[in-house]
């Protein structure tokens, strides 16, 4: 299909566009809305290692290393232990009652990013409760500063500080409202391409008008005629004109008699 028709389909069949465009609307934002809105908590915080004798380089990477690790630490089920045991008041039961749907609840509450080689690590804490999210919050951050050395070998050689409080949002950031706005029109729109790029509108074909049937009937057979034998003229027709006078009438003729006789 070539791009002017394309696009002539699209003008044409607006309704349709507009329909796939609403049902993608309504697919993502149900799928939205199904789930429990969540608000983040967002702390930050930064690894420095003691190297005494290193050059700044060797001290960078170093503590580019440690918040690595610690950032991938977080998922583990020993810091989740350590977190919930930590004295904070975390609703553990939030998290499921198996091992595999705390891991899998835990994962989701909690996203750690480091930043660059800068040694600053990022915390995210996701729940639907503000209260609950201050907590974890708290309780992760105090588990980093005093329980870390369970995960590295540098022992009092690695401090972490907290270099900004955990703070909320002030809406939920989960699921994404605008992200999944403009999501649903890029699809809505996308599938309408495609329905009209491979399921074009068929032409509509002109049929002729339904006539009268001609009956045609059959030539009469010799038996048929002998049968029905074809009408015969009648016997006493005239076959010569019985005037006396066989000339055409005068043009001084005039017609005499009443008018009655006259039209007849």
């Amino acid at each position: 299909m070539e791009l002017n028709t394309f696009f002539h389909s699209i003008k044409k069949r607006q309704g349709l566009v507009a329909g796939i465009v609403l049902g993608c609307f309504i697919l993502v934002f149900g799928l939205t809305f199904i789930q429990p809105l969540k608000y983040s908590v967002r702390s930050r915080l930064l690894i420095s290692q003691n190297l005494s004798g290193a050059d700044p380089y060797t001290v960078s990477k170093s503590n580019q290393y440690l918040s690595n690790l610690f950032s991938q630490v977080v998922y583990s089920s020993s810091f989740f232990n350590l977190a919930t045991d930590a004295g904070y008041n975390i609703d553990t039961a939030y998290f499921g009652d198996t091992y595999k749907k705390r891991m899998k609840s835990w994962k989701k509450t909690i996203d750690a990013r480091s930043i660059g080689d800068t040694g600053i690590m990022e915390i995210y804490i996701y729940h639907a409760d503000t209260y609950q999210a201050q907590q974890i919050a708290l309780a992760v951050n105090q588990t980093l500063m005093s329980k870390s050395f369970n995960y590295q070998r540098g022992g009092d050689q690695v401090s972490i500080a907290v270099i900004d409080q955990p703070l909320t949002s002030s809406f939920p950031v989960k699921p994404n409202i605008i992200l999944n706005f403009f999501a649903a029109i890029f699809l809505g729109v996308a599938a309408a391409s495609f329905w009209i790029y491979f399921f074009p509108e068929r032409k509509k074909t002109h049929k002729p008008k339904k006539r009268d049937t001609l009956i045609y009937q059959p030539i009469p057979t010799e038996a048929a005629r002998e049968v029905y034998p074809p009408a015969q003229a009648p016997d006493n027709l005239p076959t010569s004109d019985d005037r006396p006078d066989n000339s055409m009438p005068r043009n001084n003729w005039q017609p005499q008699g009443s008018i009655h006789n006259i039209l007849r």
